[in-house]
């Protein structure tokens, strides 16, 4: 069996960690997350990738991997499109899949032995953003995507069992309203054409939807595959591990450091003496200096922080954060949650992140500065005393 992973999605709503990075790249335990949805799949005779040209970092981290084939989406024009690039490619039933969210390794593979077409389905507690399923006897009878009143909590959860008859559908669909050609498009003539689809009810589905989707997915995978720590890794005296953790190749801990569960440190990172970090990602080659906090934070890779900054996590009124996302505030769920860092940020000493704010790369944070407002561009250093 094939299987067929779309990976070109912009993942504008995930800045400013995809400003860098492919949002396939992202990385989760520290691994990317399409090279676990790759070693969930490890099962196929082949693993097509749809990504496009402009994606080095999926192109160099593929190249080599004798199992998958990497084609392109010559243009972004939905995820109709891009499953359409693949026709050629396929030879009879495969599995489709998105290739920025997180599934089940035990739903995947069952999906597989189906018999029947299928598309995968999930309970969820607020179905209004995705696309809401109507399932009778079994099957597939109605999608409804993001409406205001849903008939049920089922949601399309992006994981498929395709033949070639979708291609025959993508070829009839027009563009939508957002000028793109939508699968589910092509999926709601399926069903009008009396063609069954089974439903296939999954037990996990992540979509990395929004920063802190990133790290409810890190602590999935360390939960499911519990702690992976380098022998590479120098873990000085002193230093508490609370797993489960991951810790990367050449990444210097301690000494008297708190590494708290739900944590990944990527490589060659150091992390300074009385460091605590608390369900994070901090991704390759970062520094956080010593007297420092870093709670449920993402901080990207390349970056500098500088002692005794502090990552707040949570609000001074315990209400949920809030985080601008595209020009409007979104309500994150969580009770904690801390900064969204970019790559190549430097901050000053003793620098204080505020819950949810988010700092763009190349940025450089002036010392005593508190992040209260999501930082876009360089801060005048010299009115926070810089030279």
């Amino acid at each position: 069996m094939q299987a067929v992973i779309l990976a070109a999605g912009k993942g504008t709503r995930l800045q400013p960690v995809t400003l860098s990075m492919s949002k396939g790249m992202i990385p989760l335990a520290n691994k990317p997350i399409l090279a676990w949805t790759r070693e969930f799949l490890d099962f196929c005779s082949e693993i097509i990738i749809v990504a496009n040209r402009n994606q080095d970092d999926i192109i160099d981290y593929f190249s080599n991997d004798k199992k998958v084939k990497l084609i392109f989406q010559e243009e972004q024009l939905g995820t109709g499109n891009a499953l359409l690039s693949a026709e050629k490619f396929v030879h009879d039933k495969f599995i489709m899949i998105y290739g920025d969210d997180v599934y089940g390794q035990e739903d995947i593979e069952r999906i597989a032995r189906l018999e029947e077409i299928a598309l995968s389905t999930f309970h969820h507690k607020d179905p209004k953003p995705y696309g809401v399923l109507e399932i009778k006897e079994g099957y597939i009878v109605g999608l409804e995507e993001k409406p205001e009143h849903p008939k049920s909590d089922l949601v399309n959860c992006g994981l498929y069992l395709f033949d070639k008859k979708i291609f025959a559908s993508l070829k009839k669909i027009s563009l939508s309203e957002r000028g793109e050609y939508e699968l589910t498009d092509a999926i709601k003539l399926l069903i009008k054409e009396g063609v069954k689809i089974r439903d296939h009810r999954v037990v996990t589905w992540i979509p990395i939807t929004y920063p802190w989707n990133i790290l409810d997915a890190n602590k999935y995978l360390l939960e499911k595959n519990g702690s992976m720590i380098s022998q590479d890794a120098v873990i000085r005296s002193g230093v508490v591990i609370e797993e489960p953790v991951a810790i990367d190749d050449g990444s210097v801990i301690g000494p008297n450091c708190f590494i708290r569960k739900y944590s990944s440190i990527g490589k060659n990172c150091k992390v300074g003496q009385a460091v605590e970090v608390k369900n994070s990602i901090i991704m390759d080659n970062s520094f956080i200096s010593h007297l420092s906090y870093v709670g449920d934070t993402i901080v990207g890779r390349n970056c500098n922080v500088a002692a005794g900054t502090i990552f707040a996590n949570l609000r001074l009124d315990d209400k949920n954060v809030k985080v601008e996302i595209n020009g409007t505030r979104v309500d994150s769920g969580k009770r904690k949650l801390g900064g969204i860092i970019g790559d190549n940020v430097k901050f000053g000493i003793r620098v204080a992140v505020m819950p949810g704010k988010r700092v763009w790369p190349n940025i450089m944070v002036p010392a005593c500065h508190t992040v209260a407002e999501d930082i876009k561009s360089e801060l005048p250093l010299s009115k926070y005393g810089g030279n």
